[in-house]
C-alpha cells in the first residue's frame, strides 16, 4: 500500500525574527521562516501597524533614528487556510555615537637612506573607523590602515611630516605630524 501524502495546512512559523542592536543611522534586515501551504501572503508590522510595502519573509527597517528604541516588529503569515502572527522582535537603537578620537598618534622615526619606515596610529570611537594617511599634508593612495609604512626612503624624504586622519560616521581628527629623518 502506498503511504499517504500528507496534506500541509495553515502557516506555521519555524524560525522567528530575531531581536538585533543597531547604532543610529544603521538598517537591520529581519526574517521569518514559516511552513505549511504555499503561497504565504507576508505584512510586516511596527509596533502592531501594518508597514506599508512590507509583504516578503524579509523587512529592512529604514536607518534607525533614537525614537525607534525599542520599537516592535512583527509579521503575520497568511496562506488559504489560516495565518499565523509571529513573535515581536525588540530593535534596540544605540546612542553611543562616539566620534574618533586619537589614543596614541604616529612618532618621529630616524632611518637609513633605501629602508622604509613605519608610521602608526592606535584610535577609539564607535566603528568602522576608516584611516587616510598623508605626507606633508597630501593624502597617500591606498595609504588606508591603522599603520603606513613608506617605500624605501631617498635623501629627499628628509623632514617630510606624516599625519592621519581617523573618521567615523559621527566625526573626523587628525593626528600630530610625525618627523622623517634619512640618514
Amino acid at each position: 500500500t502506498a503511504t499517504p501524502t500528507p496534506t500541509p495546512g495553515s502557516p506555521v512559523i519555524t524560525v522567528e525574527p530575531a531581536d538585533a542592536t543597531v547604532e543610529v543611522g544603521q538598517t537591520h534586515e529581519f526574517s521569518v521562516t514559516a511552513t505549511g501551504d504555499k503561497p504565504f501572503r507576508y505584512q510586516w508590522k511596527k509596533n502592531g501597524v501594518d508597514i506599508t510595502g512590507a509583504t516578503r519573509s524579509t523587512y529592512t527597517t529604514p536607518p534607525a533614528a533614537e525614537t525607534d528604541n525599542g520599537a516592535l516588529f512583527s509579521v503575520v503569515v497568511t496562506n488559504k487556510l489560516g495565518s499565523a502572527t509571529s513573535r515581536s522582535a525588540v530593535l534596540t537603537v544605540s546612542t553611543s555615537m562616539v566620534p574618533p578620537s586619537i589614543i596614541t598618534g604616529p612618532t618621529n622615526q630616524r632611518v637609513r637612506s633605501g629602508t622604509t619606515a613605519t608610521f602608526s596610529v592606535t584610535a577609539q570611537g564607535t566603528p568602522p573607523l576608516s584611516y587616510q594617511w598623508r605626507k606633508n599634508g597630501v593624502e597617500i593612495v591606498g595609504a588606508t590602515g591603522s599603520s603606513y609604512t613608506t617605500p624605501p626612503t631617498t635623501t629627499t624624504d628628509n623632514g617630510s611630516l606624516f599625519s592621519v586622519v581617523v573618521s567615523n560616521s559621527y566625526g573626523s581628527v587628525t593626528s600630530n605630524d610625525a618627523t622623517l629623518l634619512v640618514r
